[in-house]
This record gives structure tokens, C-alpha cells and sequence, in this order.
């Protein structure tokens, strides 16, 4: 198999359903822990239909080879309350000797939050007083339909959450930021990372135009996050990768979608979804979707994958949206500072609505000293670039407008 080529090297089905259990519909969703005590997974089971879907747990010493908890499941939807309908996917962090679990919870009302749940030992879990910790927020068009699958990060100074919002020909990604991990503050310019066009839209061909995050994870001085994308028809679901240095803007991998994962031996119009990758051992865990609607079932299977996966530097071709149609005031904008090293061209674009200064700031060596590679002046409503084959560390971007302004910019990073 050529890797090179396909990214993944498919191993097949580790955790199926459970004939007449309470899982025996489907099992999804997974969450993978390794530790000592060896390899632990949480997973979403149900035994009809949609569900509702609850919690179970199963272990294993290598990773493939696993075992369901005899007391499954471990956690049930609440009646009556914000989770009443059952789970969603969501993510595990383990601080100060407690595990968190942040899930996807679905209300009467059919709409998804995002809660807390906290265990000692994986099994025993007790939700948090205060749920839902990030509610519906109905004022921004593109998550005022729902809130879900956290996807929870923790940094040196704070915690950062990726997270699903639908809304109206919406299914895109929001950051949130937390001192303490239980208390969220949206970022001001949610979403963060954005849907190609509108997957009911019949003239859509893109394979991610409709987008659910399910893992974020640091690697190095970046990040990496799996996602799944909703195609046009036949409406199928496929998992991709993107890349962000911190957490604000990401750029998307040029080999998306991850394949193959699928097996030869059933139909390729089948999705695959919930990705979750066990970064120490490279392997890659994820659900097939087997058959449509009501009657699909949910299998998670695993998948070995190389580690340029999780390397924004090893990829041809990236780029990243520094802002995308923000309102920028005469204090002006500064974007984050983008890993340039080992790409030959480094191509910056800005349009903006009204005229500004421009000015491109690099690192050498990535020791935090910054000196002006470039500054230029802005037309108003034209499209400015600026393209260096310069060798340097890190990039940044620094945008000054005349008066307030809506601003889009990118960099584009090529290896040619």
C-alpha cells in the first residue's frame, strides 16, 4: 500500500455492536485513553433507531483487541432535563487527577448543548451542576440552532474549545477560551473555521460543506485538528485534517479527505465519521456508517496512519485565512504568526473597503525577534499581495485601515 498516497492504512472493525445489548444498534463516537493501566475507550452506544445514545466504556492492552465494560453503560441522559434526548460526541481531558468529559447533550427541544461530566476512574461519572457550560447562543445566525461537539484543549494559561454551531445553511466551527474550564468566552470572531458552500445546495462539490469537529490535539508548538465534512449528494460524510498555530486560524490539509477507510467489501457511498487519533501509537480511530437513515449502523473501526499526518510542514501546499471579512478599526489588526519554514514561496493577500498600511513582519530563527520584511500602502476594494521566497521561521501580518473597514487576508505557503 502506498502511504505516501493514501494516508491511511485501513485495519478494520475493533468495536461492533453487541446483538440485543443496549449498544446493539451501534457503537460510535469514540474517545481513546492510554495509560499504564493501558488503553480505554469511551464510546457512544444505542440499540434502536437514533437512539438515544448513552455511554459505555471498554479497555484493551494494544489498542485493537477490545473489551466492553461489564457495567455498561457508564453514563444515561438525564429525564427532564438538557441531555433528556441523549449524547453527542465529545472529548476527555485529564486535569489534576480528574477526568473530564465534555459531551454533546440534546434537549427536548431537539437542539444540542455542550456539558461537563467528571470521573475518578472512567467508570462513575457525575455531571456538572452548572450545565449546559456553553448553551445555544441565538444572536449569532450560524450557532443559533445549536451547540455541540467540544473538542477541548488545555494550554499553559487557559483552555480552548473547538466546537460545532448550527444555524440556519450552517454547520461550522467556534472557538471558545476558559481559565478554569468550566466558564466559556466565545471568541469575537467566531466561526473560526468555515463551510465551502452549503451541502443541500445541488451545485455544491465540495466534500466539506457542512463541518463537525471531534479532536483537537497539540503537537509541538501547533495544533491538529479531525473533523468530518458533509458532502453534496449522496450526502456523505469523510474525515479531513487542518492545522492552526493557535487555535484562531487553521488551514485545511491539501490531501483531505483521510482514505482509505472504508473496506473493499462494502459500498464507497458509506461514511466515515468520528475521528480520534491516539497520537503515541499513530493509530487512528473512526466509525463506518453502514446503510441510510434509521436503519445505518455505527462501527468503529481503526485505521494506522504516518506521522506527516500531523505536520503542517510536511504538507505541498498550505493556507491559511489570517481574517476572513472582519470589521477592523483605525487601531488596525495584527494575525497570529504562521510556521513558514521548509516552504519555498510565502504569498500574503489582503482585500480591504477602505485604504491602510500594510506591513509584513518575519522571524529569522523563531526566537521571537521580529523585524519588517515588507510595508506597503492599501487601495480600498482591490485585491493587495505580496509574495516572498525568502527563508524564515515565522510570519506575521500587520494591517492598519484609514477608517473602519471590513478586511479579509490570507497566506498562502507553497513548497514549489
Amino acid at each position: 500500500m502506498n502511504l505516501m498516497a493514501t494516508k491511511a492504512e485501513r485495519i478494520g472493525v475493533v468495536l461492533a455492536p453487541t446483538r440485543g445489548a443496549w449498544d446493539g444498534k451501534s457503537t460510535a463516537a469514540p474517545i481513546v485513553w492510554k495509560d499504564d493501566a493501558g488503553y480505554h475507550m469511551l464510546y457512544q452506544g444505542w440499540s434502536r433507531g437514533h437512539g438515544p445514545r448513552i455511554l459505555g466504556l471498554a479497555e484493551s492492552r494494544n489498542g485493537l483487541d477490545w473489551a466492553k465494560y461489564k457495567g455498561n453503560p457508564v453514563m444515561k441522559q438525564s429525564e427532564g432535563s438538557w441531555d433528556q434526548g441523549g449524547f453527542e460526541c465529545g472529548c476527555l481531558a485529564l486535569v489534576d487527577s480528574e477526568y473530564r468529559l465534555y459531551y454533546t447533550g440534546i434537549g427536548g427541544d431537539g437542539k444540542a448543548r455542550i456539558g461537563l461530566a467528571v470521573s475518578t476512574d472512567l467508570r462513575t461519572w457525575e455531571k456538572h451542576k452548572e450545565n449546559p457550560i456553553l448553551e445555544i447562543e441565538p444572536t449569532n445566525p450560524w450557532e443559533s440552532r445549536g451547540a455541540a461537539f467540544p473538542a477541548v484543549v488545555r494550554g499553559t494559561d487557559e483552555h480552548g474549545m473547538i466546537y460545532g454551531g448550527y444555524g440556519p445553511e450552517s454547520m461550522q466551527l467556534g472557538l471558545a477560551t476558559s481559565e478554569d474550564g468550566v466558564h466559556w468566552t466565545r471568541h469575537p470572531h467566531n466561526p473560526v473555521f468555515r463551510q465551502r458552500g452549503w451541502f443541500m445546495d445541488p451545485t455544491c462539490r465540495c466534500w466539506d460543506a457542512g463541518i463537525e469537529v471531534h479532536q483537537t490535539i497539540s503537537v509541538g508548538d501547533h495544533f491538529v485538528m479531525f473533523y468530518e465534512g458533509l458532502g453534496n449528494y449522496p450526502h456523505r460524510y469523510n474525515i479531513g485534517v487542518a492545522y492552526s498555530p493557535d487555535c484562531e486560524v487553521w488551514a485545511r490539509s491539501p490531501e483531505n479527505p483521510i482514505f482509505p477507510l472504508t473496506s473493499p467489501s462494502v459500498k464507497q457511498d458509506m461514511s466515515t465519521v468520528h475521528p480520534w487519533l491516539l497520537l503515541d501509537d499513530m493509530l487512528l480511530f473512526y466509525v463506518e456508517v453502514v446503510g441510510a437513515s434509521t436503519e445505518a449502523e455505527h462501527r468503529i473501526c481503526a485505521a494506522r496512519v504516518r506521522p506527516e499526518l500531523t505536520s503542517p510542514l510536511a504538507q505541498k501546499a498550505l493556507s491559511y485565512p489570517l481574517a476572513v471579512d472582519r470589521v477592523v478599526g483605525p487601531a488596525g489588526v495584527s494575525s497570529p504568526s504562521v510556521a513558514c519554514m521548509g516552504f519555498a514561496t510565502k504569498t500574503f493577500f489582503l482585500t480591504s473597503s477602505k485604504p491602510g498600511t500594510v506591513r509584513i513582519e518575519v522571524d529569522p530563527s523563531g526566537l521571537g525577534q521580529w523585524s519588517e520584511l515588507h510595508g506597503s500602502k492599501v487601495r480600498a476594494g482591490g485585491l493587495w499581495s505580496f509574495e516572498s521566497r525568502a527563508g524564515f521561521e515565522r510570519a506575521r501580518l500587520r494591517f492598519v485601515p484609514s477608517a473602519r473597514s471590513r478586511v479579509s487576508a490570507w497566506l498562502v505557503l507553497e513548497k514549489g
